[in-house]
């Protein structure tokens, strides 16, 4: 089972994003010893990520995370005797620009391969190093799509996928929300469809009830290709104690505001697509909004491995993270080098075998789990976060009972 698509079509305050990273290529080799005598030259690790376009908002972030991660590693000695060197060049959410930044990453010798937020974007390039016998990893992919089940046994992804997510998000909903739920399906894109999909399964067989699935979809420019009025009217109708939004911005962030100026006070959940506070500009009193996520950037969060981060993340951009999901680019290397040691090796198939081996291994992302058949985590314990009067707060982590993969 896949699903095709990751968070894509976001382009507002992009800019607050990419702090960090050159929109062009960069070499984070800086502030570290040089290579150990038993390298000839530092292991490539080359980035194909959006630095600008829509997924800049999400790459971008990981990307700054992962030379953070390349940094503290080459400080602490590097990997197998060799320093690692992390080259990124923007692919401009382009997919054939993409697969040929790839195509010139392995050629120049890369050992991995980090790639766009999106399983769509980012098919191309991925393809081309799983092709070529490198690892390939997207830092916060949210399907199974980077795995065996889409002919990509080199690819991995160290994000929390969608059956996971969605699970987390029906089941603190029944049990902390209410046992009746109207669903707000963004039908643009897969992560989606699929959230609303295993959501709905997953609160059924809780016991709970869906008094109605409101669709809609938005534009490729991340707006509302037309208004959620009818929707709207129609959640009121029918009083659920619930609303899972499974969108993202901006048609998402005005759903949400159509659903609040409509009177609708309706507790409302969502997961990391609506992760942040950059969508909600309009909103500064926002209350009763659930967020599903990484982890929490408000300076809340109670595992150290995520505030160490955060305030490295600040140091080095000069700005607060904006949403969470760039912990996973530094557990992107943390990953790779825990697998380069254990395999002593850099050779892809060595990489994929040591990481399919992985059993709650303490990243930044939390804990991290593979097999022969899954390369994205389902199980992992995800951040809610409240909203009360426009300002973001840690409630708990807590991992999904029983993740559930949507058959529609």
């Amino acid at each position: 089972m896949k699903f095709s698509k990751g968070l894509g079509a976001v382009l507002v305050t992009a800019a607050l994003f990419v702090a960090g990273c050159s929109s062009t290529s960069s070499s984070t080799e800086s502030e570290a010893p040089a290579a150990a005598a038993a390298c000839e030259a530092p292991i490539l690790i080359g980035a194909a990520m959006a630095q600008t376009g829509f997924m800049s908002p999400f790459d971008a972030p990981a990307l700054t995370t992962a030379q953070i991660a390349v940094d503290k590693i080459n400080a602490e000695g590097g990997v197998n005797g060799c320093q690692l060197s992390l080259e990124a060049v923007d692919t401009e959410t382009n997919p054939d620009k993409g697969q040929q930044i790839a195509t010139d990453f392995i050629a120049k010798g890369a050992k991995l391969l980090l790639v766009t937020c999106d399983a769509d974007i980012n098919a191309k390039s991925a393809q081309v190093a799983n092709t070529a016998g490198v690892l390939v990893i997207a830092p916060c992919v949210g399907s199974t799509a980077m795995g065996p089940d889409n002919g990509l046994p080199l690819g991995f992804s160290l994000g929390s996928a969608v059956p996971g997510e969605a699970a987390i998000m029906a089941e603190y909903a029944f049990e902390k929300l209410g046992k009746t739920a109207t669903l707000f399906k963004d039908m643009s894109i897969a992560y989606t469809t699929s959230q609303c999909d295993a959501f709905e399964a997953r609160f059924k067989e809780l016991g709970g009830t869906v008094k109605s699935v409101q669709q809609f979809s938005q534009t490729q420019a991340g707006k509302l290709d037309k208004p959620v009025t009818a929707q709207v009217a129609n959640a009121k109708k029918d009083g659920a104690a619930v609303i899972a939004l499974c969108s993202y911005p901006g048609g998402g962030a005005e759903a949400q505001a159509a659903i609040r100026g409509a009177g609708l006070n309706t507790p409302i959940i969502s997961g990391f697509g609506m992760d942040g506070a950059f969508w909600r500009a309009a909103d500064s009193k926002l209350n009763d909004y659930y967020v599903v996520t990484y982890a929490s950037v408000w300076g809340d969060d109670p595992n150290p491995k995520v505030t160490d981060l955060l305030a490295a993340f600040q140091t080095k951009t000069g700005s607060p993270a904006g949403t969470s999901g760039l912990i996973t680019g530094a557990s992107s290397v943390e990953a790779f080098a825990l697998a380069a040691t254990r395999a002593a090796s850099f050779d892809g198939a060595a990489l994929a075998g040591e990481m399919e081996k992985f059993v709650n291994e303490d990243l930044t992302a939390g804990p991290t789990s593979f097999d022969s058949t899954l390369h994205v985590n389902v199980s992992r314990p995800m951040a809610v976060l409240k909203i009360t009067d426009g300002k973001d707060a840690f409630v708990e982590y807590r991992a999904a009972v029983k993740p559930t993969f949507p058959t529609k």
